[in-house]
């Protein structure tokens, strides 16, 4: 198979993620979030991106917009050959989408959870976090993959299964 299918999604991935300002996404994210915490009754301190959540200052930061997913998402499928530009397009907008939308979600889960609940943040972000945000990634990948079989046939054959 050779190795510029991998070459290419790599470098496409480390592009996007390094080259891309984070900073809108990252501002429209905790706004999001915190709309989202308010239709839910709990009204956080807000500076920025920094949510104080109880005693813990939680920041919303390039990692908490999902972006290194995103990243790889777009390098996997923008670097898959056969299908059109069209479809590879779709794939990522909905892949994107699942993700932040998840990662919304997510996130207010977690500050809900450590307001209200009194779940500490390495409970509420290391593990049930951690666990959602697995399930959103893997949801994103199953759209993705509908919209783009090509690509899951691509790390098939990196990764036999």
């Amino acid at each position: 198979m050779g190795w510029r299918y991998p070459t290419a999604a790599v470098a496409i991935s480390l592009f996007m993620y390094s080259g891309v300002d984070t900073e809108p996404l990252q501002y429209c994210t905790a706004q999001w979030v915190e709309s989202l915490l308010r239709a839910l009754g709990v009204n956080l301190p807000k500076t920025g991106y920094t949510f104080q959540v109880g005693k813990v200052n939680a920041v919303i930061v390039k990692g908490c917009v999902v972006w290194p997913a995103i990243s790889i998402f777009i390098g996997l499928i923008l670097a898959t050959p056969g299908p059109s530009l069209a479809r590879k397009l779709l794939a990522v907008a909905v892949s994107t989408a699942v993700m932040t939308a998840g990662n919304v979600l997510r996130l207010a889960f977690m500050f809900y959870m450590m307001e209200v609940w009194g779940v500490g943040f390495t409970l509420a972000h290391d593990v049930v976090g951690q666990l959602i945000g697995l399930l959103i990634i893997v949801l994103a990948g199953w759209a993705a993959f509908e919209i783009v079989p090509e690509t899951e046939e691509k790390l098939r054959e990196l990764i036999p299964v």
